[in-house]
């Protein structure tokens, strides 16, 4: 059995632009060799993801989302969603496309804040 992802990660950088690069990467998040905030704490996560503190959403949210769902990601935050959203997701959007991009994904609006 190989592992491998079907769809290759967006440049979480953005080219090295502050301004397009993943909050998840600049963000100061605990991390020790047994935890990771992305995963252990995806109530935190989601709030990084979704700018609920600050007010600024990650540039690369929908990027993520995407990346998550054609990668079926079954653990932790993706695109600001915890696992228990983005399996919801993936049950009721079965019928679509294979090929998620941006443009095909769900929107994010399906959840409102504290679901």
């Amino acid at each position: 059995m190989a592992l491998y992802s079907r769809k290759a990660a967006p440049d979480w950088s953005a080219g090295d632009d502050p301004d397009g690069e993943a909050k998840c990467r600049k963000f100061p998040t605990p991390h020790t060799e047994t935890s990771d905030a992305w995963f252990d704490d995806m109530e935190q996560a989601a709030d990084i993801c979704n700018g609920t503190n600050d007010g600024i959403v990650c540039p690369l949210r929908a990027s993520c989302l995407v990346q998550a769902l054609t990668n079926c990601e079954r653990f932790g935050c993706w695109g600001g969603l915890s696992q228990q959203q983005l399996g919801w997701m993936r049950k009721k959007f079965r019928d679509k496309p294979q090929k998620w991009t941006i443009e095909n994904a769900p929107p994010l609006s399906l959840f409102k804040e504290g679901e």
